[in-house]
């Protein structure tokens, strides 16, 4: 016999219709959700309830761009990537709690070194360890000169074709390509791989129902990206005009990590080299951004493994435009649209997984009360029930 519990709250933010919606009341058995409705319960005698009144329910976060071993809270953290596979597992369980904590119930992990995120995800799915639910890619492929800290280097068209097929071998839930840098220092904007290599991932990962992401910024590399059938670009910090409306055109999604670049606390573990490249592309990076927000393309959001801030990246999508509402939906439904879980998560509705966040206060008239999250569930198991607002 599953259990039974209710939740309420003043309102609800319903992600499949972009509305908020007064005095919900949802009945969970076991880890999903059998009820959703409105106005006044009738609630039978013995069946707990978590009242969260004063509060606006959301669905489970879920950061669309994440890496789950990559620590920027600690000093020179790129090349930490390096460490020995043991290191990176203790930290991205430690990462994955603080995400958990922060209201993120599922994440999208785009890549690891060694399959490292194929073990948590199992561990996970297993009760072993806290986390969120995971979409893991595998290995990120890069070229040998590219860059990538999380990647794994791969030349040549078969080299990439056989990387492509060992991480599907191995269940990778997606394939992710590295093709361009992370910042733009000229107008010039390289990319690392081939057109031919590019397509030949693509080839594969169709082939066996996936869809292929790319850490691409702009340039020649994102209209490869493109011709060749990519799925997702990541970033797309510097993409011009027309490669805006061909994104639009080919009904291809965009996952939006702009507070990589605003987010000082992160650069202030590295070299002041790369502090100066990240601020240098500022002014840039809001303007395309704004492009990017107003041009009707579909898009997420993601931290870029800043873990436990999330709140911060859907605040920034608002700053640079974005609404409420929007902003909410890149985080939530969008965000278990691209990662294909929507079937599962990314709405309150019924048959879905019960994965709730709280946030204190009317989250419709202010986005910066994400920041009072509350209350944390994942498959019906509350795993943050604080004071609201602490």
């Amino acid at each position: 016999m599953q259990a039974l519990t209710y939740l309420t709250a003043d309102s609800m933010f319903d992600s499949i219709n972009g509305v908020f919606v007064k005095n919900p009341w949802i009945l969970i058995k076991g880890d999903r959700i059998e009820k959703v409705a409105f106005g006044t319960a009738a609630i039978p005698a013995g069946i707990p309830v978590i009242d969260m009144s004063g509060c606006t329910l959301l669905p489970g976060l879920i950061d669309a761009h994440n890496h789950l071993s990559l620590s920027p809270q600690l000093n020179n953290h790129p090349y930490l990537m390096f460490d020995p596979d043991p290191v990176l597992v203790m930290r991205a369980i430690t990462n994955l709690t603080t995400d958990l904590m922060s209201g993120v119930t599922s994440s999208r992990c785009l890549g690891e070194k060694n399959f490292i995120d194929f073990y948590i995800k199992a561990a996970i799915n297993q009760g072993s360890i806290a986390g969120p639910r995971l979409v893991v890619a595998g290995r990120g492929i890069k070229a040998s000169h590219a860059h990538g800290f999380v990647g794994t280097p791969y030349d040549g068209v078969e080299a990439v074709r056989m990387a492509v097929r060992e991480n599907l071998r191995r269940g990778a839930d997606l394939t992710k390509l590295f093709v361009t840098g992370n910042t733009k220092s000229t107008e010039s904007l390289p990319y690392y791989l081939s057109p031919a290599e590019i397509g030949v991932a693509v080839q594969e990962t169709h082939q066996a129902g996936k869809k292929v992401a790319v850490h691409c910024i702009g340039g020649h590399g994102l209209t490869h990206c493109l011709e060749q059938g990519v799925d997702v670009i990541e970033h797309a910090y510097f993409a011009t005009d027309e490669q805006i409306e061909q994104l639009v055109a080919l009904n291809r999604w965009v996952v939006l990590t702009p507070r990589i670049f605003f987010n000082d606390a992160r650069w202030s573990t590295v070299s002041q080299q790369s502090v100066a490249e990240f601020q240098y592309n500022r002014e840039e990076v809001v303007e395309r951004h704004q492009k990017l927000i107003c041009s009707g393309v579909k898009f997420a959001v993601g931290t870029d493994a800043s873990h436990g801030e999330f709140a911060e990246d859907i605040i920034l999508l608002t700053k640079l435009g974005d609404s409420i509402v929007s902003a909410l939906q890149a985080a939530t439904i969008s965000a278990a649209r691209v990662s294909e879980i929507d079937a599962d998560t990314g709405s309150i509705s019924a048959g879905k997984y019960a994965d709730f966040v709280a946030v204190s206060g009317d989250l419709a008239n202010d986005i910066e009360q994400l920041r009072s999250i509350c209350f944390v569930m994942k498959g019906g198991q509350v795993c943050r029930h604080t004071a609201k607002g602490v």
